[in-house]
C-alpha cells in the first residue's frame, strides 16, 4: 500500500502497476543475447512484480521532487503556496530534442497553451513580478543545428516570436534556455532576430540564458550588452552554472578536440560565475540580471557586490535550494523566481538525468551541504583560493581530451 507521504500521482501509478501484476500483463523485458541472461525475462520470474513496482515508485518519487506538475493546471495549483510567500515562477514544458516536425509543432502548441494560460495571472506594469516562460529551441524545431542555419534561424525566430507576441500582450517574460555549446552561436542569431522585431518594441521581457561553465560566457555577456544598445531595448539575462557538463566533455572527447568548451574544475566555474555576475551588475542600465544558483557562497557574493539600488533577481530550480533562498529572501528582500518544469513522465528523462548528475556530484554544493561530516569552512571556501592551490594545473588532470 502507498505510504502516508505518497502523492496522488504516485498512488495512481502504483495502483495501475498492481492491476498489471494481478492480471499478469506486465510486458516481458527482452535482453540481448550473449549477456548471460535469458533473452526474455518473464513476468513470472520470482520478485519481478515487486521489482517493477519499486522502479515505478522510485521514478514517481524523483519526478515529484523535481517536476512541478504533470500539466499546467497542476503546476499552477502547486505555485499558490510559493506565490503566497512572495515568489514568482518561470514555467517550462518538459521535452527537448524534437525529432520530427510533428514533435516540434506539438511542443510549440504546448508552449502557446502555457502562454495563454497565464492570462489572468499577470498584471500590466509588473513584468518582473509576473510569472514567465522558459523555452528550449531544440523542442520546437527538429533540425536545430548549425548546418541548417539558413532555414533554421528564420523558422525558429517566427516560432519564438509567436510566443513572445502573447507575452508582450500579457506583460510576462520569455527566456531562451541555453543548451549544448555547439548551438550557442545559432541561438544568439535567433535571439537577435526576435529581439529586433518591431512588433515587440517596448517589451522588456525577452531573455537569454548564459552558462558560466562555458569559456565563452564573458564574451557572450559583452555581446548581449552591445546588442541591447544597438536594439535600444532592455532585456533579461539569466546566469546559471550550466547543466550539460558531462555531455560537453564526452562530445569533445569523441570528436577528438584539443580542449573543452567548458571549464573542467568546479572552482573555475564558480570563479567564472562570480566574474560574470560582477559584470552583469555593471550593466543594469541595459540588462536585467537573473542569478540562478543554489550555492550560499555565490548568493552572498552577489549581494556583497551589488551596487545600491541595482535591479536584479535570484532564481532556483523547483525541488532545490528551498531553505537557502527562503533565508536570502527574508534577509535581503530580493525578488526570487522558481524554475518550474511541467510535463508527464514520458517527457522528463533528459531533465531528471541532468538534475541527478548535478546533485550527485561530490563537488556539488547541494551534496556537500547535506553531508554533516563536511565542515562548513570547507563548503564555503573561496574558489579563487582553490584554483590557486591547483596552479599551475588549472585544468583538471583527470579530465583529458
Amino acid at each position: 500500500m502507498p505510504g502516508r507521504g505518497t502523492t496522488s500521482l504516485q498512488t495512481r501509478y502504483l495502483r495501475e502497476t498492481g492491476a498489471q501484476i494481478a492480471a499478469a500483463t506486465i510486458p516481458p523485458v527482452r535482453r540481448p543475447s550473449g549477456c548471460g541472461l535469458p533473452r526474455v525475462w518473464p513476468q513470472t520470474l520470482p520478485g519481478w512484480g515487486c521489482f517493477w513496482a519499486s522502479v515505478l515508485a522510485a521514478m514517481c518519487t524523483i519526478a515529484d521532487r523535481f517536476v512541478h506538475g504533470k500539466d499546467i493546471a497542476a503546476s499552477f495549483r502547486r505555485s499558490r503556496t510559493w506565490e503566497a510567500r512572495g515568489y514568482t515562477h518561470s514555467y517550462d514544458m518538459l521535452g527537448e530534442g524534437a525529432r520530427t516536425e510533428a514533435d516540434a509543432k506539438r511542443h510549440l502548441e504546448r508552449y502557446l497553451e502555457l502562454a495563454k494560460a497565464l492570462e489572468g495571472r499577470t498584471r500590466k506594469g509588473a513584468l518582473h513580478d509576473n510569472p514567465g516562460i522558459s523555452i528550449k529551441l531544440s523542442a520546437i524545431h527538429p533540425r536545430y543545428e548549425a548546418g541548417k542555419r539558413e532555414t533554421v534561424v528564420p523558422e525558429l525566430a517566427d516560432r519564438v516570436a509567436s510566443i513572445c507576441r502573447l507575452a508582450c500582450e500579457l506583460d510576462f517574460g520569455v527566456s531562451i534556455d541555453a543548451e549544448e555549446s555547439e548551438r550557442l552561436e545559432l541561438s544568439l542569431d535567433i535571439f537577435e532576430a526576435v529581439l529586433m522585431r518591431e512588433e515587440l518594441a517596448g517589451w522588456e521581457g525577452f531573455g537569454m540564458v548564459i552558462q558560466a561553465y562555458s569559456k565563452r560566457a564573458m564574451p557572450v555577456i559583452e555581446w548581449a550588452y552591445d546588442l541591447a544598445g544597438r536594439a535600444g531595448r532592455r532585456f533579461c539575462v539569466r546566469l546559471v552554472k550550466g547543466a550539460y557538463w558531462d555531455t560537453e566533455i564526452k562530445r569533445a572527447q569523441v570528436l577528438g578536440l584539443d580542449g573543452f568548451p567548458v571549464f573542467t574544475r568546479k572552482c573555475s566555474t564558480d570563479i567564472s560565475y562570480l566574474a560574470c555576475a560582477r559584470r552583469l551588475l555593471e550593466m543594469t542600465d541595459r540588462l536585467y540580471p537573473q542569478f540562478g544558483s543554489h550555492n550560499a557562497h555565490t548568493l552572498a557574493a552577489i549581494l556583497h557586490m551589488a551596487p545600491a539600488g541595482a535591479a536584479f533577481e535570484f532564481q532556483r530550480i523547483h525541488g532545490m535550494g528551498e531553505t537557502l533562498h527562503e533565508i536570502v529572501r527574508k534577509r535581503a528582500g530580493r525578488r526570487h523566481r522558481i524554475y518550474a518544469p511541467v510535463g508527464e513522465h514520458h517527457d522528463l528523462l533528459a531533465y531528471l538525468v541532468r538534475r541527478m548528475l548535478e546533485n550527485g556530484a561530490n563537488s556539488s554544493f547541494v551534496q556537500q551541504i547535506a553531508d554533516t561530516t563536511t565542515p562548513v569552512e570547507e563548503i564555503v571556501r573561496d574558489p579563487v583560493a582553490l584554483i590557486e592551490e591547483a596552479a599551475p594545473a588549472y585544468a583538471h588532470p583527470r579530465v583529458t581530451p
